[in-house]
């Protein structure tokens, strides 16, 4: 049976975690039509193994890796191999499922959009800032008009994931998304969350990681001219 809505879950070393936030999926989804695909992220912890483990015993969880890492090819395998008519992919560290279900009716009723949350906080002031140079950035180089551009969850139809040509490994997937989307005319729906605290795990989100993104988006552009 076709599932109505596949939700990719990429997982990054959150052995400590992983199967208390897949219960608060079950529980969230509980009397609809859905399968959640989890993505091992080139994991150094027993992620994979638990993950494997759900799916053997949880109807409605599959298991795909990315030995190779990186989020954006990680969002792909699992987009890949998603059967859902409608798709959905998160941060599986942050992410409130709770976010999901609304996203997924505005997007029903609004056919051939993108629904999406826009963050109002990142709970520290230099992630603040950061991300506010970046979605600065990200609206000169390619007029997406998103404040949060790399805000998860996004929802939007299977048909659309065929309209597009994602290439992106990296960090660099959401923007690459956005851009193309604006060039196909698809209205990108925003809806404003407050932020969420970790479920587990650390952050690997630094000056580094900052700096190859906002170089990464200018080699974006450059790629799409």
């Amino acid at each position: 049976m076709t599932p109505e809505l596949s939700i990719i879950l990429p997982v990054r070393n959150q052995a400590d975690h992983i199967a208390g936030l897949v219960e608060l999926y079950r529980k969230e989804f509980k009397g609809r039509s859905w399968e959640i695909i989890l993505v091992p992220n080139a994991c150094s912890d027993d992620s994979p193994r638990l993950c494997r483990k759900m799916a053997a015993k949880g109807r409605g969880i599959r298991v795909v890796e990315n030995p190779a890492g990186g989020w954006g090819l990680s969002v792909r395998v699992g987009l890949k191999a998603a059967k859902g008519r409608f798709l959905c992919y998160t941060n599986s560290a942050r992410t409130d499922p709770a976010t999901i279900p609304p996203l997924f009716e505005q997007v029903k009723k609004n056919p051939g959009t993108l629904a999406k949350v826009r963050r109002h906080s990142r709970g520290h002031f230099l992630r603040e800032f950061g991300s506010m140079i970046y979605n600065f950035e990200c609206r000169l180089l390619f007029g997406i008009r998103c404040r949060d551009v790399n805000g998860t969850p996004k929802v939007f139809e299977a048909g659309l994931l065929r309209r597009l040509k994602l290439a992106s490994k990296g960090d660099l997937l959401d923007a690459e998304l956005l851009a193309q989307c604006r060039r196909l005319q698809v209205p990108i729906l925003e809806t404003p969350v407050g932020g969420w605290s970790r479920h587990g795990g650390k952050s690997s989100t630094n000056f580094k990681s900052a700096a190859r993104m906002y170089w990464g988006a200018m080699r974006l552009r450059l790629g799409m001219a």
